[in-house]
């Protein structure tokens, strides 16, 4: 397939311009040879942003995103030739390439953008939706990614309160299933007690449930090679009720097996439960 040359740029929430700091929010992105012009923006997942700038009112963050998401559909209507006005001062006769330039210009206001970037690509459409997702989803840092980043901040807890030496990773099977537990309190050569960090706030509920599902079925498998004590550090989802609600159902299984559930961002619980 013919690859076409696009231009895109981030879009940028910078509500505080004296702190400079920013969080990504979304993506455009133009073909101009193909006349097309289009974006993603999050309007959904907006714990992130509310929780990072928490001197802006969440409802006036919103109230920007959901404004700005409806003059970049204006925009692309534009570029399209299917009419509607907006406040940047655009003419029918602008095609999708001045339209992206005069879009991106750097002006005052909460949403900014990157410096204009460029890509090769035979499906723009897909390659805005693959910038979306590894600039604002931020799919690198998936679960596995997010996973590994708790283990650390745990092993980092212990290191500081001088506990950490009384923990080794270590791997138990019964012959045909095996697993490896990062954190097991050996006690005179012999395991007393598992601490296994588990990420459960992934993008769908479904996973969420599924990746609760598969460490609860290895703890139960392996149940009568692991110590008794077993302590699960969970970490979910801050926005999203469906996710929340399929976190919830994640931990209280856990707890129906008698596996004890701490908040793995709670450093006086992940102490208290390795005591």
């Amino acid at each position: 397939m013919k690859k076409h040359a696009v231009s895109y740029a981030i879009i940028r929430f910078q509500p505080h311009v004296e702190t400079e700091e920013f969080a990504n929010i979304g993506i455009v992105l133009v073909a101009p040879r193909i006349s097309f012009l289009d974006f993603r923006i999050e309007d959904r997942r907006l714990g992130r942003l509310t929780s990072f700038f928490d001197t802006v009112e969440a409802t006036t963050t919103r109230d920007v995103l959901k404004s700005y998401h409806i003059e970049l559909k204006r925009i692309r209507d534009l570029a399209g030739h299917t009419g509607g006005q907006t406040r940047f001062e655009f003419e029918l006769s602008d095609n999708a390439e001045h339209l992206f330039h005069a879009l991106t210009k750097d002006r005052e206001g909460m949403i900014r953008f990157s410096e204009v970037r460029f890509a090769m690509t035979d499906d723009p459409k897909g390659k805005l939706d693959e910038l979306f997702n590894y600039y604002v989803r931020r799919n690198f840092a998936g679960a596995v990614y997010r996973e590994g980043l708790l283990e650390k901040q745990v092993r980092a807890l212990f290191k500081l309160r001088e506990i950490g030496r009384n923990f080794k990773p270590m791997t138990f099977s019964d012959g045909l299933y095996s697993a490896k537990f990062p954190f097991v309190e050996v006690v005179e050569d012999k395991p007393f007690k598992v601490l296994k960090p588990i990420y459960l706030g992934q993008d769908e509920p479904t996973r969420i449930l599924d990746h609760g599902n598969k460490w609860l079925f290895t703890i139960q498998r392996l149940k009568e090679k692991l110590p008794p004590d077993v302590v699960v550090a969970v970490e979910g989802p801050n926005d999203s009720p469906k996710r929340k609600q399929a976190f919830r159902e994640a931990v209280n299984l856990f707890r129906a097996n008698d596996i004890k559930v701490v908040d793995a961002r709670n450093e006086s619980e992940l102490i208290e439960a390795m005591d």
